[in-house]
């Protein structure tokens, strides 16, 4: 009777060390992906219970602090999936009907992302129906940063609110 308790708990024990390895499988290729998941939110903008766009941002001087690229800005990869988008040049990020502006002050660069950039399997929230960017706004002052995203034809935004890292 012993044995048998011995011999099962023994079993668990392989079974539950076999499953906490494979749960983490997916995370051994790159610490980037679990970097940047804290430093991720998304919203989604709606209009009368319909989604008119969502948000998705990561705030990469937090993630990459001592990146060349980000220093001297507020540096966000963006994800933007606007419902009834635009085509061309007035589509995703440039659409008229919306703005995106972190706390209240326009964008200063702008970079599409292209679908095959390696970057995009490094972020976390990536979709296929998104376009992505990275975003550069002027350096802020203040201790939080907000990222808004403005529907110009309902006035209704979304905010995206993040701690500022430090310099």
């Amino acid at each position: 009777m012993v044995v048998a308790r011995y011999s099962a708990a023994l079993l668990l024990a392989f079974f539950l060390a076999g499953c906490g390895q494979s749960a983490f499988i997916g995370f051994t290729g790159s610490s980037s992906y679990i970097d940047a998941l804290p430093h991720t939110q998304r919203a989604e903008l709606t209009d009368r219970f319909e989604s008119k766009a969502l948000l998705s941002a990561t705030y990469l001087n937090a993630t990459h602090p001592d990146e060349p690229a980000y220093q001297g800005y507020e540096s966000f990869f963006v994800g933007l999936y606007i419902h009834d988008d635009f085509r061309g040049d007035q589509a995703g990020i440039h659409n008229p009907l919306f703005q995106l502006s972190l706390n209240d002050t326009n964008a200063t660069q702008v970079e599409a992302v292209d679908r095959n950039d390696p970057l995009l399997k490094l972020m976390p929230l990536v979709n296929r129906w998104s376009r992505y960017y990275i975003v550069q706004f002027p350096t802020q002052s203040a201790t939080r940063l907000q990222l808004k995203l403005t529907d110009r034809d309902t006035d209704r935004s979304v905010v995206l609110t993040f701690p500022k890292a430090a310099q």
